[in-house]
């Protein structure tokens, strides 16, 4: 099923939100494994949301491309690098939720445009780097994030060329990284500066038994990842990758099949991430005086690799 009014796009990794919920973090609920943790984790939460620890307009005047920002990890990166005085230009499937975070940053103070670009054809993402630069005259950062979960099933059962099969994943997860990167980096290489983030996940470093799709594409994008770095490194370029584990959003929920209760039970910290506590580190990895930290990957998983 393809169609954007049934199946959330390729770049959708949470269920749509309220406005308020994504620019207020407050306003979001922990997903807590074990309840005796919740009152924790959401005063946790809640000492985030205050804005104590940030920096305001940290990031004044830098133009950040995102693609898969119309929901989840996305969204809630658009909204942090809009509040610290980026300008946003992001993409994604759906056009009307596009235009709904579009507003939401846009009535939160922030500067943001959305551009329908589909990140399996390079003429699209060709179509939305060229937007942004036309738009905001540059480009400084991307965080190419877009991304389906694929099929559930050990390798001989899944789908290979039906809606979300083994050719859909590799072309999203994999092929809308690479493509990505094809033409931000030069327009990154002719300022002499930039910086990449591509989001990997806790599968890009083992296998599982039930995503193999899933955990190859995730793998390929973090040698995508290293090897941009090296190419790019005097160029001015930094290129790192983020691997997120559980975060509640819709990818994930739609691959638990419907459900998020208990899924962080198994973790250390007794639950799952928010979206905005990836994008944190996101804004984190970006920053200016991270000069040396090239072709890494950091994982985001409360230590459930450790």
């Amino acid at each position: 099923m393809r169609d954007d009014e049934q199946r959330p796009d390729a770049a959708d990794s949470q269920p749509a939100a309220d406005a308020e919920s994504i620019a207020n973090p407050r306003r979001r609920r922990l997903l807590v494994g074990g309840a005796g943790l919740a009152g924790a984790a959401l005063a946790a939460g809640a000492v985030h949301a205050t804005g104590r620890n940030r920096e305001r307009g940290r990031y004044d005047g830098q133009v950040v491309l995102i693609t898969g920002a119309t929901s989840g990890i996305g969204e809630a990166t658009a909204h942090a690098f809009a509040r610290e005085g980026a300008k946003v230009c992001f993409c994604g499937r759906r056009e009307e939720r596009g235009a709904a975070v579009q507003a939401a940053i846009r009535d939160a103070g922030g500067d943001a445009t959305f551009v329908r670009a589909d990140v399996r054809y390079e003429d699209q993402i060709k179509a939305l780097v060229e937007a942004c630069v036309k738009r905001y005259d540059g480009l400084d950062i991307a965080f190419n994030n877009a991304g389906i979960e694929g099929p559930r099933g050990a390798l001989d059962e899944i789908d290979v060329a039906q809606d979300n099969g083994y050719e859909d994943v590799f072309r999203t997860n994999v092929d809308g990284v690479f493509f990505a990167m094809r033409h931000e980096i030069p327009v990154m290489r002719q300022a002499g500066h930039g910086v990449i983030v591509n989001t990997g996940s806790m599968l890009s470093h083992r296998g599982s038994r039930f995503a193999a799709a899933y955990a190859g594409s995730k793998h390929a994008v973090i040698g995508l990842t290293r090897s941009a770095a090296a190419a790019e490194a005097r160029a001015g370029i930094r290129v790192v990758s983020v691997s997120p584990g559980g975060v509640e959003t819709e990818l994930l929920r739609r691959f638990l099949g419907g459900s998020l209760e208990g899924a962080g039970e198994n973790n250390p910290m007794g639950r799952i991430a928010q979206p905005y506590e990836v994008a944190d580190v996101v804004l984190n990895l970006v920053a200016p005086e991270n000069t040396f930290l090239n072709g890494d990957d950091v994982k985001v998983d409360g230590a459930s690799s450790a």
